[in-house]
C-alpha cells in the first residue's frame, strides 16, 4: 500500500506515475502502480484487480481501483459503473460499465445468474475428493460488519451454491514467492503446509460465499483473515490466495459474450515437493 499523504502529495498522484512521499521525515520516490487492462471498448472496462485495494471510496490512506485507473487512463468516462464485486484481499477480473446503459445490461445478467465466474484458490490441508458442491446458506453477522457466516435456524440467510474442482494437491510455504535468480536455498520441509489448488465456480453470488464454503469443508483459503483463524492457525502470508481467473458475461442474444481470463498467480506456488520442484497444474478454461 502507499504510504499515507498529505494534500500536497495526494494532487501530485494524478498528474504523475512517480510521485515524492514523505517517509520518516525523508523524502522517497513512490511509483504508482499500474493495472491491467484486460478488455475494453465502448461499453466496458474489464481489468485484473491487484489484491488489497479497494474499489472506490477514500483516497487520502492509499490508492482506490477508481483512483489508479484514472491517473493512467486520465480520459475515461465519469462515473465508472460498478456492475459487480470484488472484496478488498481478492484479486483478478473486475468490470466496470463505462455508460449507463451498459451498467444496466450487465447489472441485470449478474442479477439473473447469467454471468460465469471462475476463481482460483488455494485452501489448507489436502482435500479428500476430487470435486465438491456445496450449498450452504450466507447470513450476516449481527453487529459485525466485516464477517459474514453460514446460516442456521435463527439466523437463516441467503440460499448459496458453489462448485469446487481440485486441481492439485501439495505444499505452500508462507514466506515464498515464485522461483527467482536467487541462490538463497528454499525453506526447510517443517516450514511447509500441506494445501490444495482448487477452481471454485459459484453459481450465486453471495459475499463472502467461496471463501465460507471454503472454511465449511475446514478447508478455509491460505491468508483469509476473518476466516482461516476460526478454525486453525491463521497463515501469516503476504495476501489471501483467492482471484477471480475468468468471467463471462452474455450481453444479448446477437453480440458475442464477454469472455476474459486473468491468468493464474497460485499455480507455481504450490508445489508437489520442498523447494522449487514445481508440477505443472491442469489448465482448462472452465
Amino acid at each position: 500500500m502507499i504510504p499515507k499523504m498529505n494534500k500536497r502529495e495526494q494532487t501530485q498522484r494524478f498528474n504523475s506515475n512517480i510521485i515524492d512521499v514523505n517517509k520518516n521525515n525523508d523524502m522517497v520516490k513512490y511509483e504508482i502502480p499500474k493495472i491491467q487492462i484486460l478488455f475494453r471498448n465502448e461499453e466496458f472496462l474489464i481489468i485484473n484487480k491487484p489484491y488489497d485495494i479497494r474499489i472506490d471510496g477514500d483516497t487520502s490512506k492509499g490508492h482506490t481501483v477508481l483512483s489508479l485507473l484514472y491517473n493512467q487512463i486520465p480520459n475515461l468516462p465519469k462515473p465508472l459503473r460498478n456492475v459487480h464485486q470484488l472484496d478488498h484481499a481478492t484479486s483478478g477480473c473486475y468490470c466496470l460499465a463505462l455508460t449507463k446503459k451498459s451498467a444496466g445490461i450487465a447489472s441485470i445478467a449478474f442479477a439473473k445468474r447469467e454471468v460465469d465466474k471462475y476463481y482460483l484458490a488455494i485452501v489448507r490441508g489436502w482435500m479428500k475428493n476430487d470435486s465438491y458442491v456445496v450449498e450452504q446458506p450466507i447470513a450476516e453477522v449481527p453487529n459485525n460488519r466485516y464477517r459474514m457466516c453460514i446460516g442456521t435456524e435463527d439466523n437463516p440467510g441467503k440460499s448459496s451454491k458453489t462448485e469446487i474442482k481440485v486441481l492439485r494437491r501439495g505444499y505452500f510455504h508462507s514466506s515464498l514467492l515464485p522461483p527467482s535468480p536467487s541462490t538463497t536455498p528454499p525453506p526447510s520441509p517443517s516450514e511447509y503446509i500441506q494445501v490444495t489448488l482448487i477452481r471454485l465456480h459459484p453459481i450465486t453470488g453471495r459475499r463472502h460465499q467461496l471463501r465460507l464454503h471454503c472454511q465449511f469443508l475446514n478447508h478455509p483459503i491460505v491468508g483469509d483473515w476473518h476466516y482461516e483463524r476460526q478454525i486453525m492457525n491463521y497463515t501469516d502470508t503476504w495476501r489471501m490466495m483467492l482471484h477471480a481467473q475468468k468471467l463471462v458475461i452474455p450481453l444479448n442474444k446477437t453480440d458475442e459474450a464477454l469472455d476474459v481470463n486473468a491468468g493464474d498467480p497460485f499455480s507455481e506456488l504450490v508445489t508437489e515437493n520442498f523447494g522449487y520442484d514445481y508440477v505443472e497444474v491442469e489448465r482448462e478454461n472452465k
